[in-house]
């Protein structure tokens, strides 16, 4: 598990395949759709357990419910709707925020012990992607989690386990609908985010309860909210669409944009806004999580685990720079005019991508989200220690595998050039 060798994406022979896989042409000859299946509302999880019921026989009634300190309060209620069915469940608390490597072992140790049949993830991002791997090394031991390619279709997991259930407690990461995984290399200083990337692990039911993400707090909510909004735009505006993608992509959009503010402002006494973000928060993790996310992902990784920002408000922060990029070589972000309400001129290309920015940047101001460095609040950043800290950013940022998906080709210096811009908010014009 220790990750003293690159991982898959920093090797010379996927850093020199991967660009040619991101042509609209080699995406057009094969594509394909992994989801979860989704139980929504408030009967989810007794529908859950009634399917569980259903498919299992009494001997393999047994389920590992992986919580953090945090969301270990629901796990009585999950427990409750599995014991009406038979079930004898466990509960391992060990996850934590960001991945830590060493959280993914003691994971696997916890499932050789209790030789669980159906694993919950019941929690955040980090709870959700720890899981992910924790299965990966339970059921595929031998298998280097770091240096798994995507490429393949399957590592043919689900030999132990059947079953991977997540119900995520905030409203953003879309890791309820995706095979992504980012972990936490604590190894080198600063740590560094890194990329998992195993098709098996996309859940194979996502609970959308609107329960669970009732008391989010304000920062938490436009956090992750954001997060949902970066990945469907990121996504749309990239080449690695497809009329279905986009479709998803963009209700995903226009439901982050119609009930964040919403959800952000009145929190638990706006439950249609919660159940929205929810279901907005899944979709945009199928849109990306079937395409690939935005660039702003590659920075957001890189600033938000060096500067100690929350991930959600990295790459809300980014998201304008990375639709500025692609946009000198695509003309996708013309699509969002209508999700904005705004109205292109058709005439000057410059400025009706200046209309796109704002609106972009408007938006995220409205949840008091900050779209350069200065603006940020939580936490405050000087311009002094910007500077120093920025080459590990770059370097980070250089390495993250969503730098080698960009649809128009990003290089170190590029990188270095959007980080200084991202300081005080010029437009890119590179």
């Amino acid at each position: 598990m220790v990750k003293e060798q690159p991982m898959w994406y920093e090797t010379d022979y996927v850093r020199n395949l991967i660009p040619m896989l991101t042509g609209k042409a080699v995406r057009g000859i094969s594509d394909s759709l992994n989801v979860p299946r989704i139980f929504r509302g408030e009967p989810a999880l007794i529908t859950t357990a009634s399917w569980l019921d259903a498919m299992l026989e009494n001997d393999e009634k047994r389920a590992l419910l992986i919580t953090d300190d945090f969301t270990e309060k629901y796990a009585k209620r999950v427990g409750d709707s599995l014991e009406r069915v038979g079930f004898e469940y466990r509960v391992w608390s060990g996850a934590r925020p960001e991945v830590p490597v060493h959280t993914i072992e003691e994971g696997a140790k916890v499932c050789e012990e209790f030789k669980p049949i159906v694993v919950y993830a019941i929690g955040g991002g980090s709870v959700m992607d720890t899981t992910k791997c924790v299965l990966v090394r339970y059921d595929r031991p031998n298998l280097n989690l770091f240096l798994i390619l995507p490429l393949d279709p399957s590592i043919g997991l689900r030999k132990k386990f059947k079953y991977f259930i997540c119900i995520p407690t905030t409203s953003g990461t879309g890791s309820e609908a995706t095979a992504t995984s980012v972990v936490t290399n604590d190894l080198v200083e600063p740590p560094q985010k890194v990329v998992v990337q195993v098709p098996d692990t996309v859940p194979d039911i996502a609970i959308l309860d609107p329960y669970f993400v009732k008391d989010m707090p304000p920062f938490l909510t436009m956090g992750t909210g954001l997060d949902a909004f970066a990945h469907s735009v990121g996504s749309y505006v990239s080449n690695f669409g497809s009329p279905l993608i986009d479709a998803i992509n963009l209700t995903a959009i226009e439901e982050v944009i119609k009930y964040l503010p919403r959800a952000v402002k009145y929190g638990a006494k706006d439950m249609e806004a919660r159940a929205h973000m929810q279901m907005a928060a899944t979709t945009a993790g199928i849109g990306f999580g079937n395409s690939t996310a935005g660039i702003d992902h590659a920075l957001g990784h890189a600033f938000g685990k060096v500067y100690k920002v929350h991930h959600g408000v990295s790459v809300g922060l980014f998201l304008p720079y990375s639709v500025a990029f692609q946009a000198k070589i695509l003309d996708r972000w013309e699509g969002l005019a209508r999700i904005f309400g705004v109205e292109l001129t058709g005439e000057d290309r410059e400025k009706d991508l200046q209309i796109i920015l704002q609106a972009i940047k408007d938006f995220i101001h409205c949840v008091d989200g900050p779209v350069c460095v200065k603006e940020l609040k939580n936490p405050v950043i000087s311009e002094d220690e910007y500077l120093n800290k920025l080459e590990y950013a770059i370097d980070y940022a250089d390495k993250d595998v969503v730098r080698l998906l960009s649809s128009r080709p990003l290089n170190r210096q590029q990188i270095a050039k959007i980080f200084e811009y991202a300081w005080d908010g010029k437009d890119v014009d590179f």
